[in-house]
């Protein structure tokens, strides 16, 4: 069995309530919602939130909520797997089974249904070894970049540096949209980012990670369009 845990605090740095910001008519974090509801892979659609208003919103548009999530847990420093490792142990208190997770954004207007059922399908290749997760392809001359520390000139790789771009590997990069996991890969591993892990492939303009307000406008010309 498979539940979705969609993370969404009530702060945001960036973009000021960002999680039920308006997007296409709706609170950003309907999409989700309505996209998990839709797929028909979860037996619980669950939001965790420190937000009474996010709560009751979710209600209202299907899904579970488990609040309050503790303060410690809400803040702009809280990385998602530990909010995941701690909902999945409230989940298990509450004598709910269920064998596999899918963390989705709350800000991910694009998901659809068919990219939650194509990279289950994945992660049942992969059986328990990894993570499934979405993920954009950026170019490859990103392997020559380099960044000033002060004043000084370094390269992120030296080992690409005289590397023609044809030679280069390919680059990925998550899209902020969906994270899959077996239960106990999740409460055992400290990142999804581990060796075995794999990558559902989209297309920067159905998987858009809305970090600020230029993704964000990015999002919503992407949106008109379709």
């Amino acid at each position: 069995m498979n539940v979705a845990i969609i993370p969404a605090r009530k702060n945001s740095q960036r973009i000021k309530n960002k999680n039920i910001k308006l997007f296409n008519g709706k609170p950003i974090i309907y999409w989700s919602i309505k996209s998990a509801i839709r797929s028909n892979l979860f037996s619980e659609v669950f939001v965790s939130t420190d937000s009474k208003k996010i709560a009751d919103l979710s209600k209202q548009y299907g899904a579970k909520v488990l609040y309050p999530r503790p303060k410690k847990l809400s803040n702009a420093h809280t990385r998602i797997i530990d909010v995941i490792k701690f909902e999945i142990k409230n989940l298990e208190h509450q004598k709910i089974r269920f064998d596999n997770v899918c963390c989705i954004f709350p800000a991910a207007p694009f998901i659809k249904k068919s990219y939650l059922k194509n990279s289950f399908n994945l992660l049942k290749k992969i059986k328990s070894k990894g993570f499934v997760f979405a993920a954009n392809e950026i170019k490859k001359n990103n392997l020559r970049s380099f960044y000033f520390k002060k004043d000084k000139l370094n390269l992120v790789r030296r080992d690409f540096q005289n590397t023609r771009t044809q030679d280069l590997p390919r680059m990925f990069i998550d899209s902020g949209q969906f994270y899959w996991g077996k239960k106990k890969l999740w409460l055992k591993e400290r990142s999804i980012f581990i060796k075995n892990s794999k990558c559902y492939h989209l297309p920067r303009y159905k998987s858009i990670d809305i970090d600020n307000l230029a993704d964000w406008k990015e999002a919503e010309f992407y949106a008109k369009k379709k």
